[in-house]
């Protein structure tokens, strides 16, 4: 057999080195303004991404993701986005359950659309998954960039062992993102922090932030450090035990799993949790509203704020919004949802609960409460530098 004195890879290489130098990059298959993916396999970005001397930025989409559409029509078109991704990376796309599902399978792809960035070796410098908006997915390209702010890094720091409190919570906070399960090792890294420390700040932060999974162990130690917990952070330990446990009860709910639901109940209660019967009683109240049982609701939401929930702000807030949008033309009950919304915002003072407030009172006529509130929501959120843009086109619908 005659031999050959370059090998495959390498004249794969000389031909892609060849095309970049006379005619450019390739570009991609059609010639939309935007993102230039490049109609090449990851294999070759790469090989790309050597001779051009640029990371590959990978984009993970399934046919049915609605966020890749909106990534696709709304983000990767914009102008100041194609030009800073073109400058920067080999971009490549493929759906990850045809050609691109072995990847998505080496990746533990569950969310999409899956946003990867390789270094020119291959190695995943950074990730993301989900919708992102412009200007967070030109941080995401820049974070990409900057070695101390990759994903790699924090991973790296924290395998070592030389990770800061605050790189570990960073590294957890970014596999979330990324839709990856770091619940494990969640689990793993507080069940290892002594006594002493256990309720800090940082470690507060991964329990209220990012833990998620309430069958974990680490649930028992939790539960009984929760008065050391709520002198230090008061009322959010009480809604993280109620949201934590209320979305691991609604999962059986979604699946009509009603013999889990009930066992999930029984195994909540079983904790000795102080909270137990008031979470199990506001996730049926969150069952009826997911099955659409309306007038249940109804008759339950009241006996669940008389009972539970008097000074309870934010279930308060939460019941008062499902009845207003529910039945926002029925004047009796949007009664009923104004005068947990006023208490609402006697407990807690906020941005959210004022807006709620002054959208009531629109659907109730009284549009001079209505202004008050909503100027009132207003100087809230400009002193926090948070978005009122609802609150400015609830001003002018009531104008």
């Amino acid at each position: 057999m005659r031999s050959y004195p370059f090998s495959l890879k390498t004249a794969t290489i000389i031909v892609l080195l060849l095309i970049t130098r006379f005619i450019g990059p390739v570009k991609a298959s059609d010639d939309k303004p935007g993102i230039n993916f490049r109609p090449l396999t990851l294999e070759k970005a790469l090989v790309a991404a050597k001779i051009e001397n640029k990371p590959v930025f990978l984009h993970g989409f399934a046919d049915w993701c609605h966020y890749c559409e909106y990534m696709k029509d709304s983000v990767y078109t914009d102008k100041e986005v194609a030009d800073f991704y073109n400058a920067h990376f080999i971009c490549v796309k493929m759906d990850m359950e045809k050609e691109g599902k072995s990847i998505a399978t080496s990746l533990k792809a569950h969310t999409f659309p899956v946003l990867v960035f390789y270094d020119t070796d291959g190695t995943i410098m950074h990730r993301a998954a989900g919708r992102k908006y412009k200007q967070p997915f030109l941080e995401l390209g820049k974070e990409a960039l900057d070695p101390k702010r990759q994903m790699r890094y924090f991973k790296t720091s924290y395998e070592s062992g030389t990770a800061t409190p605050y790189e570990v919570q960073m590294y957890f906070r970014m596999q979330e993102m990324s839709g990856m399960d770091a619940q494990l090792m969640i689990n793993d890294y507080l069940m290892k922090q002594p006594d002493s420390s256990f309720t800090n700040q940082n470690n507060w932060r991964i329990i209220n932030d990012i833990l998620k999974d309430p069958s974990m162990p680490i649930m028992t130690r939790v539960i009984a450090n929760k008065n050391a917990l709520e002198a230090k952070y008061a009322d959010s330990v009480a809604t993280k035990f109620i949201n934590i446990y209320n979305s691991y009860l609604m999962q059986y709910v979604q699946l009509l799993d009603s013999a889990g639901y009930e066992k999930a109940k029984k195994n909540i209660l079983a904790t000795g949790l102080d909270l137990g019967p008031k979470i199990c009683a506001y996730a049926d109240l969150n069952r009826l509203k997911m099955k659409s049982e309306w007038d249940a609701y109804m008759v339950e939401s009241k006996k669940f704020v008389e009972k539970y929930a008097m000074n309870d702000s934010r279930r308060l807030a939460d019941i008062a919004r499902v009845i207003y949008e529910r039945f926002n033309s029925e004047k009796d009950k949007v009664l009923i949802a104004e005068q947990w919304a006023e208490r609402s915002v006697k407990f807690n003072d906020n941005y959210r609960n004022n807006h709620l407030l002054a959208s009531i009172y629109y659907v109730l006529g009284k549009k001079e409460q209505g202004f008050e509130v909503a100027n009132h929501a207003i100087d809230i959120a400009k002193r926090t530098n948070a978005d009122y843009s609802q609150t400015t086109t609830l001003l002018n619908n009531m104008k």
